[in-house]
């Protein structure tokens, strides 16, 4: 049985690094920038270190590791989930979604959700800083239930209150939760894990909840070939460039030849040296220590230097033995890279920082109807922005830098470039476009167009008896705008709507649900308006022949008020 591969996702500064400080014993979340994670790095937990730590709780559960041990990946938000890439799947067996208990969920930790259920991979919640909920005594040292028992009820209910209102956040986006000691079906639940990283209360608890989950749910035998997962590249004095790697299935060797892919495609390669991450160490540059080795097996970390250092992040390197192994590899990869490159796939158009990034983008986009054509890294050149311009006149930029005349060439051709750090906000501009877009286009084509409109007379919402008449309605589906024709139901003219308004504010045009005041030529209150009558827009038969071309665009009530008044006009 080989080591579990666990992924840290959530908000920067939920505590990511400082559970894996108290899990080693380090203190390396002070020395990073701000006490916020730059890069990714990874850390290897040997069975003697996890008995250590949760021995007394292993022994409680009854949990017998069976695991050589557990391999943590690190880094801001969810980037190192997205880069432990096998072929357009992340190499992560189990996620662990970080949750700042005084803030729940965030910005990234939406994001982070969303990647989750994109690559169906299983995840425990750990629920970080406890020790800030009100009513806290100070205590260290301890497992999470020690920890709560040894609590005041008021810190108890305080907490309970906290878990609680993550547990109905969280089933807004599908998930059914519930604090790890009280679930009943952990197939079906996602496991809560409060904890406190800066008091080591509550870390062997996620310790036992990884290991426990691993073991029981998810397949650690499974090999499907000698690959590693490439999840950092550096340049060392003396060695040139390396890259930092997770081997996760098999085993590879000093010699082997390789597969990797890079800016040109599939490119053969030869491994020059291996080095192994030292148990306990960290990854990440000028931190980690490794030891030289010939060969190593999965899972494992590892620094490795190839003949050809073209090798791009977020992709696997794959060790071939024949020529048919070789071919086999060179089609997966061209299968997962779909739209890699090429100005003929249809969609929208994505550059991002890294392949890791492409596939969330890619996976995200299908789950919420977003075709994605053609993709590629870096910044778009001038051929990336025809080819947006023939495919919605969008290009979507994550963790790009764009330079200023790339900007305006955009412009000049009318291609809107959408540029965040962020997938989540990604989606959320790209989505906003579109209605802007939708918009901009359902103006072109009503123009000109007398659409359907229903609306009722509020009772006693009369402000002017005749010329004109000027009283208050509901707009019950459709739209009115001034100058629209009325009838009544019996289809006998009303007159014409000569102005709409809201608290003395000119409006062009009042739609479903809206309560506007307007005023009508040739009609009379009391002779061909009264209280609660209800009237319609005049349609004519250019007007439906128009309207069935863009009724679709539009939403079901104006089709609804359409019928009823094809009917009063027998059209």
């Amino acid at each position: 049985m080989r080591s579990p591969i666990c992924a840290f996702l959530g908000h920067v500064d939920a505590g990511k690094t400082s559970i894996m400080d108290a899990i080693r014993d380090t203190f390396f979340a002070y020395r990073e920038t701000g006490g916020l994670t730059q890069n990714i790095g990874s850390t290897e937990v040997p069975t003697e270190r996890i008995n250590e730590i949760a021995s007394d709780l292993l022994e409680k559960f009854r949990v017998e590791i069976k695991t050589p041990s557990i391999i943590f990946i690190d880094s801001p938000g969810h980037e190192a989930f997205v880069t432990l890439r096998e072929r357009g799947a992340s190499i992560a067996d189990l996620a662990i979604l970080t949750v700042d208990v005084t803030e729940g969920i965030q910005k990234q930790t939406i994001e982070s959700i969303e990647i989750l259920k994109s690559y169906k991979t299983p995840f425990i919640i750990a629920f970080t800083k406890i020790d800030r909920v009100q009513g806290c005594r100070e205590l260290k040292n301890l497992s999470f239930l020690d920890f709560v028992g040894q609590e005041g009820k008021i810190y108890q209910e305080n907490l309970d209150q906290k878990v609680y209102g993550l547990v109905s956040e969280l089933s807004n986006y599908g998930f059914q939760a519930e604090r790890y000691d009280r679930v009943k079906d952990f197939t079906k639940e996602v496991s809560i894990v409060p904890l406190s990283a800066v008091n080591n209360v509550g870390v062997k608890d996620l310790i036992v909840m990884i290991i426990g989950l691993s073991q029981r749910y998810i397949s650690l035998e499974k090999e499907t070939g000698n690959q590693a997962a490439i999840i950092e590249e550096k340049s060392l004095k003396g060695m040139g460039k390396v890259y930092d790697a997770i081997v996760y299935s098999g085993e590879i060797k000093v010699g082997d030849r390789i597969l990797m892919q890079t800016k040109d495609g599939a490119k053969e390669s030869k491994i020059k040296a291996i080095m192994k991450l030292i148990p306990l160490e960290e990854s990440r540059e000028n931190f980690g220590k490794y030891e030289s080795v010939k060969e190593v097996k999965a899972a494992a970390p590892i620094r490795i230097v190839l003949q050809d250092s073209e090798a791009l992040i977020g992709t696997s390197i794959a060790v071939f033995k024949s020529s048919e192994e070789k071919q086999g590899i060179i089609s997966e990869i061209n299968k997962s890279n779909t739209g890699y490159n090429d100005d003929f796939a249809k969609g929208i158009v994505v550059c991002a920082d890294s392949l890791g990034s492409i596939d969330a983008i890619k996976k995200i986009g299908l789950s919420n109807g977003v075709e994605i054509g053609k993709t590629k890294l870096g910044e778009p050149t001038k051929g990336d922005i025809m080819t947006a311009k023939l495919n919605n006149g969008i290009i979507l930029c994550f963790n790009v830098n764009l330079q200023k005349q790339t900007e305006v060439l955009s412009r000049s051709e009318g291609v809107t470039i959408i540029n965040t750090k962020s997938i989540y906000e990604l989606f959320e501009r790209y989505a906003e476009f579109i209605r802007d877009l939708n918009k901009q286009r359902l103006e072109v084509k009503t123009a000109g167009v007398r659409l359907p409109g229903k609306i009722e007379f509020l009772e006693g919402r009369i402000f002017r008896r005749s010329g004109p008449c000027v009283f208050g309605v509901e707009v019950l589906g459709g739209e009115i705008r001034p100058n629209y024709p009325v009838i009544n139901k019996k289809g006998e003219s009303i007159g014409r709507i000569l102005e709409i308004q809201d608290e003395k504010n000119k409006l062009e045009r009042a739609t479903k649900g809206t309560k506007v005041a307007i005023s009508i030529d040739n009609a009379v209150y009391g002779r061909n308006v009264k209280d609660k009558d209800v009237f319609y827009t005049d349609m004519e038969i250019q007007d439906v022949i128009k309207f069935t071309d863009i009724s679709g665009m539009l939403s079901s009530d104006y089709t609804e008020v359409f019928n009823e008044i094809q009917k009063i006009k027998k059209l």
